[in-house]
C-alpha cells in the first residue's frame, strides 16, 4: 500500500473509531430507503461536481508547515479536473439507475436537459386481495412491475403521470410543493454533499474494480451518525457507477440497505422512448 493510500485509511480509521460507539436510530434504514422515493420524484437539474468537492476534501486534510494546503493524494487533481469534463460532456445523456431492495427494485431513466424521468418498481410482494387472514407478513410471488411514475418539470412545478400495474389504474397530478430534504444525504446533490465536506465526513479510500470496471472509492458520512455512503466512479470516464447506503451499529443489517447502479446512455431515440410513459387502454383512470 502507497504512503498516499495509508494516508487515507488512517482518516477512515479515525472517523470510523470516533463512531464505533454510535448506534443507528430505530427507523434509519426505512429513511434510506425514503431517500430513494425523494430522489425519484425530486429532478436533479444538476448532479453537480461531487469528485470535486471530494477532491478538495482530501487536499485540505494536510497542511504544510507554512499553512499552504498540500494534496497528499497523487490523483486528486487528476480526479477533480476529469469529472467536471466527464459531467459537462453527459449532460445530454440518459442516466439509467437500478436501486436494489430487499424485495425488488426499481429502475430510473432521467433525462437533465430537459428535466423528465420515469420510474419503474419491481417486486415480489403481492397485492393484498382481501382474503389473507394474517397481514403481518406479506405475501410474495414471482418479480413483477408494480408501478411507473413519468414526471416532467422542474421542482415546484411537476406534472406525473402515474400507473398502478396491479390496480390496473393510471392518474396524473400537478406538483406544486418544494421536496424537503431528509436526513440521510443525496450524495449526488451537491449542496449536500458540501455540508459534509465542510463537516469533515468524507474520505477518499482508493481504487477499486466494480464488476469489470476500474473505479475510484469514495465515502461519505452521513449528517445524522450511524450511517454512511459509499460511492464508486469510473476511472476512465468519472462518471457515477455505483453507490451503497449502509447502517451502521451492531443492530444495524449486515449488508447495504440500498445499492444503486448507474448507466449513462447515449442520446438515442431507443434510451430518449424509456422516458415515455402511456396506460393501457384497458386500464381505469383514477
Amino acid at each position: 500500500m502507497s504512503a498516499d493510500e495509508e494516508f487515507g485509511r488512517a482518516v477512515g480509521d479515525a472517523l470510523r473509531r470516533e463512531t464505533a460507539d454510535v448506534r443507528a436510530e430505530p427507523g434509519l434504514a426505512a429513511e434510506v430507503r425514503a431517500r430513494g422515493s425523494r430522489r425519484a420524484w425530486k429532478l436533479r437539474t444538476a448532479i453537480g461536481a461531487p469528485l470535486t468537492a471530494a477532491a478538495a476534501a482530501a487536499a485540505v486534510l494536510v497542511a504544510t508547515a507554512g499553512g499552504t494546503p498540500e494534496p497528499r493524494f497523487a490523483n486528486v487533481a487528476q480526479v477533480q479536473e476529469q469529472t467536471l469534463r466527464a459531467l459537462r460532456s453527459a449532460q445530454n445523456q440518459i442516466i439509467h439507475e437500478r436501486t436494489d431492495y430487499d424485495s425488488g427494485y426499481s429502475e430510473t431513466w432521467t433525462d437533465r436537459s430537459t428535466r423528465r424521468y420515469r420510474l419503474d418498481n419491481y417486486s415480489t410482494l403481492v397485492q393484498p386481495d382481501g382474503t389473507d387472514t394474517d397481514t403481518r407478513t406479506p405475501r410474495t410471488g414471482p418479480m413483477h412491475r408494480t408501478q411507473s411514475i413519468a414526471g416532467v418539470g422542474a421542482p415546484g412545478d411537476v406534472r406525473y403521470t402515474v400507473v398502478d400495474w396491479e390496480l390496473r389504474t393510471w392518474s396524473t397530478n400537478h406538483d406544486d410543493s418544494i421536496v424537503l430534504e431528509g436526513e440521510v444525504p443525496d450524495i449526488l446533490d451537491p449542496d449536500a454533499l458540501r455540508t459534509a465536506i465542510d463537516e469533515g465526513r468524507m474520505e477518499m479510500i482508493g481504487p477499486e474494480r466494480v464488476g469489470d470496471r476500474d473505479t475510484h472509492h469514495l465515502r461519505l458520512f452521513a449528517t445524522r451518525r450511524g450511517y454512511q455512503i459509499d460511492l464508486w466512479v469510473d476511472a476512465a470516464t468519472y462518471l457515477p457507477v455505483r453507490e451503497t447506503s449502509i447502517v451502521l451499529g451492531e443492530d444495524a443489517p449486515a449488508k447495504p440497505v440500498m445499492t444503486n447502479d448507474y448507466t449513462w446512455l447515449p442520446r438515442s431515440a431507443e434510451n430518449l422512448a424509456k422516458l415515455d410513459l402511456v396506460a393501457p387502454p384497458d386500464f381505469t383512470r383514477r
